[in-house]
């Protein structure tokens, strides 16, 4: 999926509904999906993905790429400039962040609860400017 640039502030009435389809879409992806023995993503990991977009307050950020993972999880990924931010969904219960800009010398990597909505919404601000 590509990411669709808005300022903060600005609306995306398609945010939330083109996010979540981006994610179920990963679930037509059959074993081998990679041609590496990649299993299919897991449906449990599609559904707290979803449900954590639609937690998310309106108009936060610009679409995210949408990026299954080998392993059979996936990531949320916004990149803007030299700024990056990963949101992997480890499992249902556990999201893993990582968060760089190497013009600034930010590398932190972390995880939190797939429920912290406050957490995500800060790394969130982050790359869109609300916050450095």
């Amino acid at each position: 999926m590509a990411s669709s640039r808005l300022t903060v502030g600005h609306h995306d009435p398609g945010f939330v509904v083109d996010v979540q389809a981006a994610i179920e879409s990963l679930r037509a992806l059959a074993p081998n999906w990679d041609g590496y023995g990649a299993p299919a993503i897991d449906p449990h990991v599609i559904e707290a993905a979803k449900a954590f977009i639609a937690k998310l307050p309106e108009n936060i950020a610009f679409r995210p790429l949408v990026v299954p993972m080998s392993n059979g999880t996936l990531q949320l990924e916004w990149h803007d400039g030299p700024k990056s931010l990963e949101l992997e969904f480890e499992s249902p219960y556990s999201i893993r962040y990582l968060q760089w800009h190497p013009d600034r010398g930010v590398e932190k990597e972390d995880s939190f609860s797939a429920t912290d909505v406050d957490t995500a919404v800060d790394l969130i601000r982050w790359i869109v400017g609300a916050c450095e």
